[in-house]
């Protein structure tokens, strides 16, 4: 009787002891976790892209003649106002050629001038029937050609002073000299570049960007920008309707609103915006990827833990955006997601 109570003691207290581990192993399968709505909405991301600002106007200055540079006007920096001389040129052909064309061209007149007396008089003897009209006629012809001869040596002397003119270096618009690759002495060949001059009061950047960005984009959109910490204001006056060939980016040009006499040269960021439609955005570390399968979030369906794969589109300040292809109407577990596996029951805070 001893022994029958001491093994019914011994397997209530067994009995007790199992209630106990399976008790305890039911609060072990409730994970505390912390979790948030999240729902799906339109971001915009800025895409800084490093450039530089050029002059709206900007002027690459050559001769039409060849020759030799005998005159530097002008230094690199200066400002220079429409019309003035930069440089000139020396062609050692020019002044002898006005010299001799203008030498013929009195000699041409010369010889119209007794042309037409001759006529005057043949005029008269025919009248007396003194001479043929043979000779009459040879000498009208003669008059024409040395007429049409001064008009051709005129030509020559006109297209001579205009080379001379071509020899001075003008500028086309107020500005600033650039660069100056010539100096004092040394030959140049017709349309070799040997100064530049911008108009600087109007900067513009020249940048180009992809198709993803581009498509965004509308012509006279107010784009923002930093130059030295600042924050400056463009507009977009051209946009290309088709791709590089060889780096298939499209390219945009801007024009800065404000004053640029002082930013010519400088680097300047652009911010090109990306709109990404219905996507979500949590803390990095709410998503979970082991490196072999796809990253996933834990969702709290009815407290259960379940898998919710997403597709990553960028991070940025410890944030992740993206996409999932389910859509996400349940809380997200945003801590203590390391614990979970698929189908453990959760206690939310």
């Amino acid at each position: 009787m001893k022994n029958l109570l001491v093994n019914l003691f011994s397997i209530v207290l067994l009995s007790a002891c199992v209630g106990n581990a399976a008790s305890d192993k039911s609060v072990e399968l409730e994970v505390l976790v912390k979790s948030k709505e999240i729902v799906a909405k339109d971001i915009t991301r800025l895409h800084e892209i490093p450039t530089v600002i050029i002059a709206k106007e900007c002027a690459n200055l050559s001769f039409l003649l060849s020759g030799t540079i005998d005159k530097v006007l002008v230094k690199i920096g200066e400002k220079v106002e429409k019309g003035q001389i930069l440089l000139s040129l020396y062609n050692p052909n020019l002044d002898p050629s006005i010299a001799n064309n203008l030498a013929q061209l009195e000699s041409i007149k010369v010889q119209i001038s007794q042309a037409q007396r001759d006529l005057l008089n043949l005029k008269e003897l025919r009248k007396k029937k003194s001479t043929s009209r043979t000779a009459y006629e040879h000498k009208e012809t003669e008059l024409k050609n040395l007429q049409a001869k001064e008009k051709a040596i005129k030509a020559q002397i006109d297209l001579a002073h205009a080379n001379q003119q071509e020899s001075l270096l003008r500028a086309p618009f107020d500005g600033v000299v650039v660069s100056i690759t010539k100096q004092v002495g040394e030959f140049v060949s017709i349309g070799q570049i040997v100064a530049v001059i911008n108009q600087p009061n109007i900067g513009e950047i020249e940048v180009n960007i992809s198709k993803q960005l581009h498509n965004g984009l509308q012509l006279n959109q107010e784009i923002t920008g930093t130059y030295e910490n600042k924050t400056v204001k463009l507009r977009i006056t051209e946009l290309s309707k088709a791709a590089d060939s060889i780096s298939h980016l499209m390219k945009v040009v801007l024009e800065l609103e404000q004053v640029a006499s002082d930013k010519i040269g400088q680097e300047l960021i652009v911010q090109f915006p990306q709109i990404y439609k219905n996507v979500y955005q949590l803390p990095l570390e709410s998503v979970i990827d082991d490196g072999i399968n796809k990253p996933y979030i834990f969702i709290a369906k009815d407290n259960i833990a379940q898998k919710s794969y997403i597709k990553p589109l960028y991070i940025t300040k410890g944030m992740i955006v993206f996409t999932s292809p389910d859509g996400i109407s349940d809380p997200v577990v945003i801590k203590g997601q390391s614990k979970l596996s698929t189908g453990m029951r959760l206690q939310q805070n």
